[in-house]
């Protein structure tokens, strides 16, 4: 299970302890268990199976990052798509310019288009672009 994974389900868990719903058997069973564990003092990220892995981040803004980064990618996918297909029909560049223009929190336009080359295989069009 994914560190994100986890720690969506101990949210999760949080709200129905807060709420006072009634725990499942297999989320009681997994609490008492990370509870004894780091009682017996096991290091309580990984007894809560949140321990992140080498390389891995788990912080809000390492998420935020990575959600922006999409949204990004997407933008540049539907802007460099030709006209006929929806897009603005505009070079990598100049898209990345002009994404860069209207969101100055982004990173570098050559990073802009480093990422949009690292995943261009992969990245689909999310939305369509309206024009004036």
């Amino acid at each position: 299970m994914s560190v994100r994974t986890s720690q969506a389900r101990l949210k999760k868990l949080a709200a129905q302890i807060d709420g006072g719903v009634e725990l499942n058997a297999i989320d009681r069973d997994f609490l008492t268990t990370a509870l004894q564990n780091i009682a017996s003092g096991t290091d309580a990220e990984y007894a809560l199976g949140v321990k992140a892995q080498k390389g891995e981040r788990k912080g809000k803004h390492a998420l935020d990052s990575k959600v922006r980064r999409d949204l990004v990618n997407g933008w540049l996918a539907t802007a460099i798509a030709p006209k006929q297909e929806g897009g603005l029909g505009l070079t990598l560049k100049n898209a990345a310019s002009l994404i860069k223009a209207q969101m100055s929190d982004l990173p570098s336009e050559g990073s802009l288009r480093r990422y949009w080359n690292d995943s261009r295989k992969t990245q689909g069009r999310i939305f369509s672009i309206k024009t004036d």
